[in-house]
């Protein structure tokens, strides 16, 4: 007796977002969303629970709004897994690192860097941070973010935050770096696994979202 509609939407727009979220509102019993933590959409989201629709968070959690529950990996953990991978993989030695991240404002994406830093601080202290590029999960923008940190000729290793894993792969092949740049990222796609296969691609956290979106529906059908 559950009809499921998929939206997909512009995630990196807060206004498009909260807009998409405010129409719903009547329309469904129920709402599983992948959401920026920000103002708009979280007021969008408390209004959307006044009127009964129940709401659950799905891979970023937004802590303080009115929602049934979150379907998701500790991020952070996650975020920690990747330092420690990073750490292990890379010879002893002092090493740089570029960090390239969809948004902040993702608070999953978030929680990724705070473990990434927390883990490499902790344990890794030789490792630095070269820099961050905020790449809104895009190939392009992340094709050339690895460009200008490849010409700087100083970095051993990146890591991706969120997607945009193509992009990265792209510009390391045609540079033919594949082999001297460590490069870890999440999500077990048929993209990433040909990565990991031709080892453009050191390590894959997977987070299972067959599994996070079967839990999503059973968590908002059961409240």
């Amino acid at each position: 007796g559950v009809t499921a509609n998929i939206h997909e939407i512009e995630g990196f727009d807060p206004d498009r977002l909260s807009s998409r979220l405010t129409e719903l509102r009547g329309r469904t019993d129920a709402v599983g969303v992948v959401a920026l933590d920000h103002p708009q959409v979280r007021e969008a989201i408390n209004n959307l629970a006044k009127s009964g629709v129940r709401v659950g968070t799905l891979v970023s959690d937004i802590p303080a709004v009115d929602k049934v529950g979150y379907v998701g990996v500790d991020n952070r953990a996650a975020g920690r897994l990747a330092g420690l991978l990073l750490g292990r993989f890379l010879p002893p030695g002092q090493h740089k690192v570029a960090v390239f991240i969809g948004s902040p404002a993702y608070r999953g994406h978030e929680e990724r860097e705070m473990g990434f830093r927390s883990i490499l601080s902790g344990e890794f202290p030789d490792m630095q941070i070269a820099g961050t590029a905020e790449i809104s999960d895009d190939r392009d923008r992340a094709y050339l973010e690895t460009l200008r940190f490849l010409k700087r000729g100083d970095v051993s290793a990146i890591y991706n935050i969120g997607s945009g894993n193509q992009g990265i792969a792209r510009a390391l092949r045609e540079a033919n770096a594949g082999r001297d740049i460590l490069f870890i990222g999440h999500d077990l796609t048929d993209a990433t696994r040909l990565m990991l296969l031709d080892r453009t691609m050191d390590a894959v956290i997977d987070q299972n979202p067959r599994v996070e979106a079967r839990e999503i529906v059973r968590l908002l059908v059961s409240s």
